[in-house]
């Protein structure tokens, strides 16, 4: 097996590199998860210290390091731009919203009939503010003013 391993080092010259450094890139354009890219940009740092003549041991250290520590630097800033946006549940958006109470126990929201419970008396057509969501329930409270 050490012969196997020893073989390979001697054929990873700075081409090779460059071979995976090229293939992470494109592997991030395919997946854009800002992971393969740190890859790619830590392959071609190690085609450089190859084609600086330094060994292969210096050239991997260097590509685990370059990779490892630009995705510790970028993984918060990645996960803000590629993270997808906070999904409310539909009925989220009723709360804050006014509805009308059309009779004890219903109110009228954007055209659709909810069932109703409240601390405060409210009678028919008065407003309401949607303050919560309890099952298939809105907890409402009279508006004020």
């Amino acid at each position: 097996m050490w012969v196997i391993i020893i073989g390979w080092w001697s054929i990873m010259d700075y081409g090779s590199w460059i071979v995976i450094g090229a293939v992470c890139l494109i592997g991030e354009m395919v997946t854009s998860g800002f992971f393969l890219l740190w890859f790619g940009v830590g392959a071609f740092v190690a085609a450089a210290l190859s084609y600086l003549g330094f060994n292969f041991t210096i050239q991997f250290i260097a590509f685990l390091l370059v990779s490892v520590v630009l995705i510790g630097i970028s993984r918060p800033f990645a996960s803000r731009i590629s993270g997808e946006p906070e999904r409310r549940a539909v009925t989220d958006r009723l709360i804050g919203q006014t509805a009308i109470v059309i009779e004890d126990g219903l109110v009228k929201f954007d055209g659709e009939i909810w069932r109703a419970k409240s601390h405060d008396k409210i009678k028919k057509g008065d407003k309401v503010i949607i303050k919560a969501v309890d099952g298939v329930k809105l907890i409402v409270e009279k508006k004020r003013g």
